[in-house]
């Protein structure tokens, strides 16, 4: 027989099954953001290949815009990594009855969460194209002028 215990009229069972929900949100979150920081990687490896280059043959003020919006975003990225991995641990707390239940704050962190998440991936986009773009010119400057050399 399920026990249900009712707190200010709201049923345990629902509650239960919100947590298992949000945590397992979490864990989407945390695939999510593991996916970004391997796309971050690239972008940071692919700077610290064509850096010297992209300094060289880039204009300067876009590039330090570029620059200061990937740390940023790198920042960002793992400032929410850790408070999902909080936010998670807390709710696994609370369905093993370690800490108390504020349903209210608990919604008001799985908002959060996911409000930056969807803000994370659109900084991420932007960022990248913008990254690309100037990896771009700068392969392509590169290779004029390596054809250049050729018909020298």
């Amino acid at each position: 027989m399920k026990k249900v215990i009712t707190t200010s009229n709201i049923d345990i069972s629902y509650i239960v099954e919100a947590l298992q929900s949000y945590i397992e949100d979490c864990e989407k979150s945390k695939f999510d953001i593991a996916l970004k920081m391997k796309d971050i990687r690239f972008l940071q490896e692919l700077l610290d290949r064509y850096f010297d280059n992209i300094v060289q043959v880039g204009n300067l003020d876009e590039i330090r815009e570029s620059l200061m919006r990937f740390q940023d975003l790198c920042y960002d990225c793992s400032r929410l990594k850790k408070r999902i991995k909080d936010h998670q641990r807390l709710l696994v707390d609370i369905l093993k009855g370690y800490e108390g239940l504020n349903i209210k704050v608990l919604y008001d962190e799985q908002a959060w969460i996911e409000k930056h998440r969807n803000t994370l991936t659109h900084d991420l986009i932007s960022v990248e194209k913008e990254i690309l773009v100037i990896a771009d010119n700068v392969i392509r400057l590169d290779q004029d002028h390596r054809n250049t050399m050729l018909h020298c």
